[in-house]
């Protein structure tokens, strides 16, 4: 019980220690007498109900890390297909019957494009892969994780006993970082859609006939809130990743919307965004692989006022492909000071220090050797070491 409880002098248990720290089904106790299972002691169900709880949550890192990846390879896919088939122009297959406004939320720009492309199969495949990247998201949420169940579970129980209790301190279980990259492929693949239409009617969309009238406001702040968050995760690269779209969403109202003094404001903006970019890259070079030339092509989009779907990034392909290949089975699984979850590919050794993606705590080590802080999650390897899991990639 001292494991897991802070115990005064005379043997009561005063407080929790650590409650981030995960458990092992594998070292569960029994009663030693009948050999039944102690979950329904109080004096144990708290551990024993904690240790199921983190196996959940192992299972769905796991879980979600093997539904993400295929999405992002069937993104990068369809943005390569679209790249192509946009260098013969292609002709609308419906024409517009009156102005179309793209300026409500993301959702409601999508649905306008979908309802004016049905009968134009490049949409299709794009319009369907939005779909399924939305409900993984919310499958992804907080709020649909094991630990985020019990925690709505328990917060509901103590409002209708009336007791006020801040239970804030103890989620840092819940997995962010899946969520946080999903919100990215969504910004990017609404990116995707809007681009590729709007290059296809350019001679609809122009100044002197707006027969397409654009307003991202809704779009930028979107990536606001993943800038904010991002940072306040320490995830550098879904805040680089919102600071270009900020300025991807401007480059395209810009080099299509009626000159207005408020879009001249915001390139200045724009500006700021991808110089905090740039510092960002400068800052972590390993968590923004491949971003640097990103902020570049940008940068030259806002000079040039025009716009452009980006062109697929080799090194930010390498990235997904390693964290495919990291849930393969292969390399070993280790947990931060903080008690989340990470894996290290190839021979499963520390050869390089980097930074957990949950916590932002020093992971990883040199010669073969943790850094203070970092264990071996052994509990974990057992558990999915019987699994087959393949990559996509």
């Amino acid at each position: 019980m001292s494991d897991f409880y802070t115990i005064n002098g005379e043997g009561s248990i005063v407080d929790l220690k650590n409650g981030a720290e995960p458990f092992s089904a594998s070292g569960m106790k029994s009663c030693p007498t009948c050999r039944g299972p102690l979950r329904n002691l109080n004096r144990y169900s708290r551990i024993v109900r904690r240790a199921l709880i983190d196996e959940a949550t192992k299972k769905f890192i796991v879980w979600a890390n093997m539904e993400f990846i295929p999405l992002v390879t069937r993104m990068q896919a369809i943005e390569a297909e679209l790249r192509e088939t946009g260098i013969d122009k292609v002709s609308p297959a419906t024409a517009l019957s009156g102005p179309l406004h793209l300026k409500e939320t993301r959702d409601h720009q999508i649905s306008g494009i979908e309802a004016l492309t049905r009968k134009e199969n490049r949409y299709k495949t794009i319009i369907g892969l939005r779909r399924e990247i939305k409900l993984f998201l919310h499958r992804v949420n907080e709020r649909e994780q094991p630990f985020g169940r019990i925690y709505d579970l328990v917060q509901d129980a103590y409002r209708h006993r009336g007791i006020s209790v801040n239970l804030h301190s103890k989620v840092d279980i819940l997995q962010v970082r899946n969520r946080l990259l999903t919100t990215v492929l969504l910004i990017r693949c609404d990116y995707a859609i809007l681009s590729t239409f709007l290059n296809d009617r350019k001679g609809e969309t122009s100044a002197s006939s707006p027969s397409i009238q654009i307003d991202l406001t809704i779009n930028r702040k979107d990536c606001e809130e993943l800038i904010a968050e991002s940072h306040s995760r320490n995830q550098p690269g879904n805040t680089v990743e919102g600071h270009l779209y900020w300025a991807r969403f401007l480059a395209l109202e810009w080099s299509l919307a009626k000159p207005r003094s408020e879009l001249s404001q915001l390139l200045d903006k724009a500006r700021g965004h991808l110089q905090l970019a740039h510092q960002i890259c400068n800052k972590y070079p390993g968590q923004t692989a491949g971003m640097k030339s990103e902020v570049k092509a940008v940068e030259q989009m806002l000079r040039d006022s025009t716009f452009y779907m980006p062109v697929s990034n080799e090194e930010k392909a390498a990235v997904y492909a390693a964290m495919a290949h990291d849930f393969r089975g292969t390399g070993h699984w280790y947990y931060c000071e903080n008690g989340h979850p990470f894996t290290i590919g190839e021979c499963g050794m520390p050869m390089e220090t980097s930074q957990c993606p949950q916590c932002g705590s020093p992971v990883g080590g040199h010669n073969h050797r943790a850094i203070g802080g970092v264990k071996p999650a052994t509990d974990m390897e057992r558990q999915f070491g019987k699994f087959n899991i393949r990559s996509e990639l």
